[in-house]
């Protein structure tokens, strides 16, 4: 009897618990739903406001007086939504000064120390509406988040300082994924003299490859001489990786120094790095380049026959004609990729090429 008691008790106490828990999803949906509501009202009526500041007709302060009267969740969402939408890194820089004391502004940078990453999270994407002189420590951290997430917005609030944190993020570079390395490689762009200095200190040949690789793809993003000619002198690396994002680089230097450097590469044992530099070449338009570039469309490699053909067809002139030979010369396999390259348009040429 005391069994079954004990028995009707414990299912009487989980049936309570199971009806609590679902009571309280359901005041969660509840409440997602009511903030989500008013999140959407206040885009709606913060979007003309912020239009009309946009084109001139009227100034900052009306939107100012409207996100001050809302919620912080409301104010917060409706701008970080609209500005990236809409609003251009400069006219935020504009922006950021009208905001940054704000009590809202406030209440949502405090969660940039939370333990939980999505109040992090929050703070970041402020800071990069917001971000300032005195957001220096706390934009660090989130830099250095352990979240992805987290991380990823906090290179568009590092961004909006000036340049001073490029050292940590680019120590932090080789460690990303490709992706976010490209995203990064877009903040960085903002800055581009501050990231050139700091690329040319570090481009050192002590420098372990991975490290040096990340570096050398920066240097050919910012697409700064100064910081390129750095990576010029790499064309010699014994590590072929190293070699190939030389290639891959340099075809955003357009100096006679570049050329020898890029016809070296072409004759690489490596078949990437060969296949890079006849990218380099074409993309720099080299009519010095076009023997050896017509030599290359008979290289026993597919990839680098497929750019030697289409960087002929990039740079003209002599080189098409040369590409036109080669179109019904003795190689069977260099005859049928310059045929394939000779035949396509010049706007289908470009667009092949930078893939």
């Amino acid at each position: 009897m005391l069994t079954l008691d004990a028995l009707t008790i414990a299912l009487a106490v989980e049936g309570s618990l199971i009806g609590v828990a679902l009571a309280a999803l359901l005041l969660l949906r509840l409440l997602l739903m009511w903030r989500a509501r008013a999140v959407e009202a206040g885009v709606r009526r913060l979007e003309p406001l912020l239009h009309a500041w946009l084109l001139g007709q009227a100034d900052a302060q009306p939107l100012v007086a409207f996100l001050r009267q809302q919620p912080a969740h409301v104010a917060f969402r409706s701008v970080a939504r609209l500005t990236t939408a809409y609003v251009t890194f400069e006219r935020q820089q504009v922006l950021a000064p009208l905001l940054r004391d704000e009590a809202w502004v406030h209440a949502v940078l405090r969660r940039g120390r939370s333990i939980f990453w999505w109040r992090r999270f929050d703070a970041a994407r402020m800071l990069s509406i917001v971000g300032g002189d005195a957001d220096d420590v706390l934009v660090a951290a989130l830099l250095t988040d352990r979240n992805p997430a987290v991380r990823l917005v906090a290179i568009d609030a590092a961004a909006r300082l000036g340049g001073r944190l490029v050292d940590l993020e680019l120590d932090g570079l080789p460690g990303r994924q490709d992706a976010v390395q490209q995203y990064q490689f877009a903040a960085l762009n903002r800055h581009p003299g501050i990231v050139a200095r700091a690329l040319a200190a570090r481009l050192t040949p002590e420098v372990p490859a991975m490290t040096l690789n990340a570096w050398i793809d920066a240097a050919g993003a910012t697409a700064n001489p100064e910081a390129l000619e750095h990576v010029r002198a790499f064309g010699r690396h014994p590590k072929p990786e190293v070699r190939l994002h030389v290639a891959r680089a340099l075809r955003r230097l357009a100096e006679p120094e570049t050329v020898p450097t890029l016809l070296a590469l072409l004759a690489d044992d490596d078949w990437r790095v060969r296949a890079q530099a006849a990218r380099a070449l074409g993309a720099l338009r080299i009519t010095a380049a076009a023997r050896p570039l017509a030599a290359a469309v008979c290289d026993r490699a597919w990839w680098v026959r497929y750019r030697a053909a289409l960087a002929l067809a990039q740079i003209g002139g002599d080189a098409r004609t040369l590409l036109l030979e080669a179109s019904r010369g003795a190689d069977p396999m260099a005859r049928d990729m310059a045929a394939l390259v000779a035949g396509l348009s010049s706007a289908a040429v470009v667009e092949m090429s930078e893939v």
